[in-house]
This record gives structure tokens, C-alpha cells and sequence, in this order.
């Protein structure tokens, strides 16, 4: 019978192929992670909140149409070359006041930026209103920047 001769080093990578899929898993050094838990849901505004936003928002713009109102026709009245006022609707402050100046009760404060256009140019101003009750419009107010 003949005999076949086994190099013992083709069966090295054998040997420890088998090793390693007989030995016992060992746990890695890192935790396992737990599943991340779901973020909490925002909580959903009602119907009645939504109502009180968007009506808080049109009295908003009624106000400051008011004095914007208010402001044009006071310039124009001392410079006709104003044709129009521009407020800057993003960086405008709207307060409610509960204050009086003098006798005279404060409903809303409205304060930002303005542009006066006049026919040769137009420059940035700060802009200040004082609303009364009912809306009624009791100062504009501009300054140069």
C-alpha cells in the first residue's frame, strides 16, 4: 500500500479554522447598545390655539398697517417727496403694553426698521408706534440710523 506523505503545513490553516469555530464565543469588551428610545412627540397645537395664533397674527398686521398708515400720510404732509414707507417685517417687535403715558393707556408697541422712500433715495430709520385702545394710532416715530 502506498503510502501518501501529508505535509504538515497544509494543514495548518485547517487546524485552526476548526479551532476557532469549536472554541466559545467570548463576549466583546464594548456593551451591546439597547435601541434608542423613540423621541418624545411634539405635543400637536389645537384647533383653539391655532385660532388664537392666526387672529393674534391679523391683529398683528392690522396694527401695523394702521401706522404705517398713520406715518405716510404725517410725512407726507411735511415732505411730498415721500412715496412710500417699507417696514422690515422680519426684525419688527410687537408688544402688548398695559401702560399709559400721561392719562393716556398704551395698547402696543411696535418697533423695527423702516425705509422712507423718497424720489431720490431711501435710507433705513428706526420706527416706533404707540397703539391705543381699539387700535387707534397715537405716534409714529423715526430716526435716522
Amino acid at each position: 500500500m502506498p503510502h501518501s506523505i501529508v505535509r504538515p503545513v497544509a494543514l495548518l490553516p485547517l487546524l485552526v479554522m476548526a479551532a476557532l469555530a469549536a472554541a466559545p464565543r467570548v463576549a466583546s469588551a464594548a456593551p451591546e447598545k439597547a435601541p434608542a428610545a423613540p423621541a418624545p412627540a411634539s405635543p400637536q397645537p389645537t384647533a383653539e390655539a391655532v385660532a388664537r395664533e392666526q387672529a393674534l397674527a391679523a391683529e398683528q398686521a392690522r396694527h401695523v398697517a394702521d401706522c404705517k398708515a398713520h406715518a405716510l400720510t404725517r410725512l407726507k404732509a411735511q415732505s411730498p417727496s415721500i412715496d412710500d414707507i417699507f417696514i422690515d417685517m422680519d426684525g419688527l417687535t410687537i408688544a402688548k403694553g398695559d401702560l399709559k403715558v400721561g392719562n393716556t393707556p398704551i395698547d402696543t408697541v411696535i418697533m423695527g426698521e423702516a425705509y422712507i422712500q423718497r424720489d431720490r433715495s431711501d435710507k433705513v430709520h428706526r420706527f416706533l408706534c404707540l397703539t391705543g385702545a381699539g387700535g387707534e394710532v397715537l405716534m409714529t416715530f423715526f430716526t435716522e440710523q
